[in-house]
């Protein structure tokens, strides 16, 4: 029988105060329905019962799921292309804006395909990345020779290496949560800085799209993460969040997929449109954004 991993305390506050959320469907790979719990005492979700590490590869063996693959297949894959373009020039200047150093070392957790870090490389920067599929990091050598290291190279390394880390919607994949962020901040130079993106479970496409919002993406997504509840962790681990920042473009990749979801009729036109709705709504509120990302240094 597959194992799967069962929470008993919640991660973020250890409190066993935990109640059903959410029942999810995996729309990706299975079909498969997960229970999302959430802590009463600190709000942190989880999904439960997820599958360990060792089991859970074939829940990413999909064509639909693109974060591995460069896949233009369709108007929602050509549509995250184009924002991926968008992104990088930003992602690019969020991290020169908010380091000590002009370029400096870079380490990116879950480097995918690996533009990221070519993007940064060209810039000038001494790029290493982390990549779970060896299949994914032979793509990363041919393309930018560059050679990421496997994901337990993660706990591997010296302390003091990086001037900054990168997770690009990463850490919610991740099994071991304060195992890594243990890790991160080991590895971390003393005038370092982090920045994790993550989906918001109180964005308002979140509220509005509930069970079939496409950012809860379970079992590939084990946490569920808002700003007061990853201040929370940051803390717990000696981080001092200095700055979050909207990732304005998402709500409309999510909003196309959780229509998507739903079965809607012309679902990539009407998640569009929605997609806009959100994203006007989070330029006022911006802690309501679809995805945030969060910017981190050590605690002096």
């Amino acid at each position: 029988m597959p194992k799967t991993i069962h929470t008993e305390n919640c991660p973020v506050c250890q409190r066993a105060d935990i109640k059903p959320y959410l029942r999810c469907r995996d729309n990706f790979a299975t079909g498969e329905q997960f229970e999302i719990d959430i802590c009463n005492a600190c709000g942190f979700a989880f999904t439960q019962d997820f599958p360990a590490e060792a089991e859970i590869g074939r829940y990413y063996e999909s064509p639909e799921y693109i974060s591995h693959t460069d896949t233009q297949k369709g108007i929602i894959n050509r549509l995250y292309h184009l924002a991926r373009e968008m992104a990088l020039k930003s992602k690019s200047k969020l991290v020169q804006k908010y380091t000590a150093s002009d370029k400096g070392s870079l380490l990116d957790v879950g480097c995918g395909t690996g533009y990221f870090l070519h993007t940064m490389k060209e810039a000038g920067w001494k790029v290493d990345g982390i990549e779970q599929s060896a299949e994914v990091r032979q793509v990363v050598k041919e393309k930018f020779g560059i050679e990421p290291y496997p994901s337990e190279y993660l706990f591997d390394i010296p302390a003091a290496s990086y001037d900054a880390i990168t997770m690009w919607h990463v850490l919610e994949h991740m099994e071991h949560l304060d195992k890594v962020m243990q890790s991160l901040h080991n590895i971390l130079k003393d005038d370092g800085t982090i920045f994790i993106a993550l989906p918001n479970k109180v964005s308002r496409d979140a509220e509005h799209y509930k069970a079939d919002w496409a950012a809860y993406d379970v079992p590939r997504h084990l946490w569920h993460f808002s700003p007061d509840d990853f201040k929370l962790l940051a803390n717990k681990h000696n981080f001092e969040l200095k700055a979050i920042k909207p990732m304005y473009l998402d709500a409309f990749y999510i909003a196309m997929l959780s229509e998507k979801n739903k079965k809607t009729p012309l679902a990539s036109l009407i998640g569009l449109m929605a997609g806009n709705v959100f994203f006007v709504r989070s330029l006022i509120h911006k802690k309501k954004a679809s995805s945030l990302v969060y910017i981190l240094k050590k605690q002096r």
